[in-house]
């Protein structure tokens, strides 16, 4: 998932906050979430666990998201901030999927370029699609073999 739309670019960018439409777009993309969650696991509507970049309107994405879903573990990471490295993050996500063998469903919050880049490298012909705000690629993701294929794409409110 790609941040809600925020304040424009300035120095000082990680401070950025969302817009009052980007909490809205935030909040609009988590009911998605949760409906997603109700389709593919009747008895399980929570997250397992939700990477979040720590940047401003990505923290504030996250929590509109909790406004609709329930999310066991959320974990900041500095790698997944615009200019992070999409294999860096696929390997720790693998990592982190092995590790955790109950694992069902994860939500990554992050910004351009990167969540287009890790898109491309998790699902097998997505081609680096540009994310609009609050834009969420759902995949089926298979963590052994590192790959994955899309089953939804939200586009958010615009």
């Amino acid at each position: 998932m790609r941040h809600g739309e925020a304040e424009p670019y300035r120095d000082g960018d990680k401070s950025r906050q969302l817009t009052s439409f980007g909490t809205t777009q935030a909040e609009h993309a988590a009911k998605w979430i949760f409906k997603q969650l109700k389709e593919l696991s009747a008895e399980n509507e929570i997250l397992d666990t939700a990477f979040v970049s720590p940047y401003t309107r990505t923290l504030q994405t996250l929590e509109a998201v909790k406004t609709s879903v329930s999310i066991a573990d959320v974990q900041t990471q500095s790698m997944i901030t615009p200019m992070g490295d999409a294999e860096d993050v696929q390997d720790y996500i693998d990592a982190y999927s092995q590790l955790q063998p109950t694992l069902q469903f994860m939500l990554i919050v992050s910004h351009m370029p990167l969540v287009s880049l890790l898109a491309d490298k998790l699902c097998v012909g997505f081609n680096a699609k540009i994310f609009d705000t609050a834009d969420i690629l759902l995949i089926d993701y298979d963590p052994i073999e590192g790959k994955g294929k899309q089953v939804s794409f939200y586009q958010s409110l615009t």
